[in-house]
């Protein structure tokens, strides 16, 4: 408890305490000035409003697309279940800033499906506009919805058959099992992961600022971002307050929510095999829908940003003649992207290892143990899901780059802020996973004489262990394309993936871009498979 506390405290409260103790400074003395600039200013009111419909109503659909698609792929007997299950979360794996610019790609004014539909209907403009606040719900949906199917996913791959199959031995049909006793018994899953999406959209800045600044529509993250540019850090902190509150609340829900976890209980001493549910009539049109879906939101994009990658310019007629593998080429032998890749394989690996082993450590002393002050640990822990990663980099500069620990200019600083960003999503990951773990296993062997390292060793960690893998690459993927964080820590020889594809971007250099993204999501994509082959298809995505 001591260690994960000190872990803790230097990773998480004493940077964003910096960060919220120079927010009440104005030259150097104490002042409030910077919340008197926010609450004076409309305009940061209504950055606000949007922040929290924009979150709402990206949660509300993620929730719903999750959690059918979920049961669909989990509890059901449709059709190459596992293919879909993998390509469903390409999406995710994209930078979430590139995601927007894969859309743009495709349904921009000049977007590949825009000039193919102005061409075979003739009209002046697409019938919709991709730079609104429809245009940043709908890619972030895209982009978040994985965070719902994976957390209800493994709930429902947990679930006691015998409720079922109680209900249909009572003559019950499955619509009415799945309505009555499925979705109630994965209810904490789908809330969890909504929650989950409602902070991932509020804190994310890259699609509402690709998306949103053109059409002068604003959330939080862009107005912090604009008050970084001034810059004013008074009123950069200010704003992230607000943020930081508004995310707050929603954790609070959570772990409200939580408080009867026993109820949900799904992993007893007894062998658990849920039966697939049967489609009937439905299963083939069910499929159709569902491979239709996943064509539109997986596959469609990343086509896209191939094509582009595989373009000679931007913007040049899709013929053959104007296809070309020289941007691969370039990218394989620039010397800035191969040492990007290593230093974002070192950091994603480090920091997707020490995250799940302080994780795993503090959901234990929580949900199992249950230390008086654990409760505490795990929320504080949780906190920086919720702070933008802008403002966890500020933190990180305020609170090590300067004596007695100075790191700023190595991969260290970097890691340390991948620590913070990263470490919510293996808290309640594992805390996820342990909850669905019951206690009558632990106290069996208790009762046996076994102390505390045999009890993990030889019960606790083996049914854990994939939620914990599932977690590991839930950081690790995230983590190797990061690029917030990042942008604002590099320096010479300290270039990540996410920092060479945003400078290739901002530059104009469209296709090299798409040509290191397209690599990166081959790498992706084949280290996934290299862990379903050692897990026996049991982590990966």
């Amino acid at each position: 408890m001591a260690g994960a506390g000190v872990f803790v405290l230097l990773v998480v409260v004493y940077p964003l305490w910096q960060v919220l103790f120079r927010s009440f400074l104005d030259a150097g003395v104490l002042s409030l000035k910077s919340y008197q600039k926010v609450f004076s200013y409309p305009s940061y009111y209504r950055a606000l409003l949007n922040s929290v419909w924009i979150s709402c109503a990206t949660a509300a659909l993620c929730m719903v697309l999750g959690t059918l698609l979920a049961f669909l792929v989990v509890r059901t007997d449709l059709p190459g279940k596992t293919s879909l299950r993998t390509l469903l979360v390409l999406p995710y794996a994209l930078p979430s800033f590139f995601a927007a610019i894969a859309w743009i790609q495709l349904l921009g004014p000049q977007g590949y499906l825009a000039r193919l539909l102005l061409q075979v209907f003739g009209s002046a403009a697409v019938p919709w506009n991709l730079y609104s606040a429809g245009g940043i719900v709908f890619v972030l949906t895209v982009h978040y919805f994985i965070l719902v199917f994976i957390t209800v996913a493994g709930a429902l791959e947990r679930m006691d058959a015998s409720l079922e199959e109680a209900a249909r031995a009572s003559g019950a049909g499955t619509y009415r099992i799945m309505r009555e006793i499925t979705l109630p018994l994965v209810l904490p899953a789908i809330v969890a992961g909504g929650l989950l999406a409602f902070i991932g959209a509020l804190a994310n800045f890259g699609i509402p600022a690709l998306l949103g600044m053109r059409a002068r529509f604003f959330v939080l993250t862009t107005s912090v971002y604009y008050a970084l540019a001034i810059p004013d850090f008074g009123l950069a902190t200010a704003l992230s307050s607000m943020l930081v509150l508004v995310a707050l609340i929603s954790m609070a829900l959570q772990f409200g929510i939580q408080k009867g976890e026993s109820r949900y209980t799904v992993i007893s001493g007894k062998a658990v095999h849920p039966a697939e549910l049967k489609l009937g009539a439905s299963r083939y049109p069910l499929f159709l829908f569902t491979v239709a879906l996943v064509v539109c939101i997986s596959i469609i994009p990343v086509l896209s940003m191939v094509l582009t990658a595989l373009m000679k310019y931007w913007g040049a007629p899709l013929t053959a003649a104007n296809l070309t593998l020289q941007n691969f080429t370039y990218v394989l032998k620039l010397e800035t992207a191969q040492r990007a890749v290593t230093n974002s394989l070192f950091l994603g690996a480090v920091a997707a290892t020490a995250a799940m082993f302080v994780g795993t450590l503090i959901s234990y002393l929580h949900v199992k143990a249950k230390l008086k002050g654990s409760r505490v640990l795990d929320f504080l822990a949780t906190i920086p899901y919720a702070v933008p990663h802008t403002v966890i980099a500020i933190a990180m500069i305020l609170a090590w780059a300067k004596p007695p620990v100075s790191l700023y200019g190595t991969l260290w600083i970097i890691l340390v802020a991948y620590l913070a960003v990263y470490l919510p999503f293996a808290v309640r990951t594992t805390n996820s996973t342990l909850q669905q773990v019951h206690d009558s296993l632990e106290e069996a062997a208790r009762a046996s004489g076994a102390k505390i390292f045999p009890r993990l060793r030889d019960i606790v960690l083996p049914l854990a262990r994939p939620g914990m893998i599932a977690g590991w690459i839930l950081v690790f993927m995230p983590a190797l394309r990061e690029l917030t964080v990042s942008i604002l820590l590099y320096a010479h020889h300290t270039e990540t993936i996410g920092v060479v594809v945003y400078n290739l971007q901002d530059a104009g250099y469209r296709e090299i871009a798409a040509a290191l993204a397209a690599l990166v999501m081959a790498l992706l994509i084949a280290g996934n498979m290299v862990i379903r082959k050692l897990t026996g298809g049991v982590a990966g995505f």
